[in-house]
């Protein structure tokens, strides 16, 4: 198992979704209490005081230092428990919605709305009746409907198991000048494969992760994506990683133990 320590940041444009996240996973908590709970765990002494640090620089990216000892005190003086790992979900949650929304080509399965085009053979049914000099339009409205659903998938409030999964992989990475031809599909499925233990003694194990997962992640850390341009994008995007990295966890890999 490797230890991973995951550099969070979240800037004042995260509050929102923030608390959306912790009615999420503290639903047994009083809404009064949870961002009280949460800022301890961030490291601020109040919940007003952790906003206005936000507040004060807008646009800046705070890094959160997780310290649960002052969180577990304020939980337990109120009869309360709250595990370490809720504060992950939390915060794998609001991630998911920051780094989505911030680039309208990440969907559910990838990177590139034009993955999401429909080919003739899975739309027959909707063409059948429909003159070939109208069937352009028809495509057209499909695709819409389907950057819509999948943008929406990626932009909800819910429990995201693979995207922490993924995060802590990525934080175990380093970063190079160079991109590697090996894209977020090949990471995702060697995150997937490796046990993480993170600060706090949370352990990750078996999780799906997504290709989207690993690459939000990849982003969240500050990781390079080659591929944003229209005419270069790709649905599995490369990143500026060190393959050295990769290698040093394949000791701790699933897939490397059986095998052995």
């Amino acid at each position: 198992m490797i230890d991973a320590t995951i550099p969070f940041h979240l800037s004042a444009t995260d509050l929102r979704t923030l608390k959306k996240a912790e009615a999420l996973h503290l639903p047994d908590i009083a809404p009064s209490l949870r961002p009280e709970i949460v800022a301890r765990a961030f490291g601020f002494n109040t919940a007003t005081g952790f906003r206005e640090r936000l507040l004060t620089a807008a646009d800046h990216e705070h890094e959160i230092r997780l310290c649960f000892a002052a969180a577990a005190d304020f939980v337990r003086s109120r009869g309360l428990t709250v595990p370490a790992r809720s504060v992950y979900d939390i915060l794998a949650t609001t991630v998911m919605v920051k780094e989505a929304s911030r680039d309208p080509e990440i969907n559910d399965v990838g990177y590139g709305n034009r993955y999401l085009w429909p080919e003739s053979r899975h739309i027959s049914d909707e063409l059948a009746d429909v003159p070939v000099h109208m069937q352009g339009s028809v495509r057209s409205t499909i695709w819409r409907k389907r950057i819509d659903e999948s943008r929406a998938k990626v932009t909800a409030i819910e429990r995201r198991d693979g995207l922490l999964h993924a995060l802590a992989y990525a934080s175990r990475l380093e970063k190079i000048k160079t991109t590697q031809e090996k894209g977020s599909y090949v990471l995702k499925h060697r995150a997937e494969e490796t046990p993480f233990r993170l600060f706090g003694d949370v352990v990750i194990g078996h999780n799906y992760v997504s290709n989207t997962d690993m690459i939000i992640a990849m982003l969240h850390l500050g990781f390079r994506m080659n591929g944003r341009h229209r005419m270069e994008e790709r649905l599995n995007p490369r990143f500026n990683y060190s393959m050295k990295s990769v290698n040093s966890m394949k000791p701790y890999s699933e897939r490397y133990k059986n095998a052995a």
